[in-house]
């Protein structure tokens, strides 16, 4: 076996070392991008209405209490039901038994008022044109809260997605508007950032409805007495990216 020379082991150490050192970031090529934001939207007529409503009341007797908001849930669902809303769209499952108290009484007294009943009711409603007969009944049945209805669109995944593609196509139309300004290329994004919203329709503060008030009038149709007005529900949805400038 030959030896291996003081020269030959130094090349080799040598040779070792510098493959081993990292590359400097100063050695790298800067990388040239761009930063931008891109908004869409999206608008589209309500095809459908859900209504979150509920019956309270308070009384010292349990089953009382019980009997009086069964027979009020009873009522309503019967006659939303004759108006064609189907039982898939009708949810009753919300109860709620709390105890209530008078502690204004001196020493840390307190007084039993009664047991306060909440049931809740959520119904869909698919025609709008009878959304607020749906109100109306609510009242006339003896339901004492009801919530704004909230407008959706059956289509709200597509109208997102499509909300999303207007914002992409903004963002890019912007980083090549820049890209051109100053002379380069655009290249492809190198990092994207997407955001979507929904917007619930105008209608939302219009129909803060005085159903108390409309129920004793004798309108053609609930939404007439109601002033009811379904507008445009909107769909936005903003990105933030980052594109690749290309040097020519």
């Amino acid at each position: 076996m030959r030896p291996i020379t003081a020269s030959a082991a130094l090349l080799s150490c040598v040779f070792l070392v510098a493959t081993s050192l990292p590359v400097s970031a100063d050695t790298l090529p800067d990388r040239r991008s761009v930063n931008v934001s891109g908004r869409g939207e999206v608008t589209a007529t309500p095809d459908r209405a859900r209504i979150s409503m509920q019956v309270e009341t308070t009384k010292l007797d349990l089953r009382a209490a019980q009997d009086q908001v069964s027979r009020i849930v009873r009522d309503y669902l019967a006659q939303v039901k004759a108006l064609g809303i189907a039982d898939a769209d009708i949810s009753t499952a919300g109860l709620s038994i709390q105890p209530q108290y008078d502690y204004s009484l001196p020493k840390g007294g307190r007084k039993f008022l009664g047991y306060q009943l909440t049931r809740g009711i959520e119904i869909v409603v698919r025609d709008l044109d009878k959304i607020g007969d749906v109100l109306l009944k609510a009242t006339t049945a003896g339901i004492n809260n009801v919530s704004d209805p909230q407008l959706e669109s059956s289509k709200a995944e597509a109208l997102t997605r499509e909300a999303l593609a207007k914002a992409a196509e903004d963002a890019r139309a912007k980083a090549k508007v820049l890209a051109d300004a100053l002379g380069v290329k655009l290249g492809a994004v190198h990092t994207l950032n997407a955001n979507a919203e929904f917007v619930p329709a105008p209608m939302a503060q219009k129909a803060r409805f005085s159903v108390m008030a409309a129920a004793d009038a004798a309108p053609e149709s609930g939404n007439e007495a109601l002033g009811f007005s379904a507008g445009q529900i909107r769909y936005n949805a903003s990105v933030n990216a980052d594109f690749d400038l290309i040097a020519p």
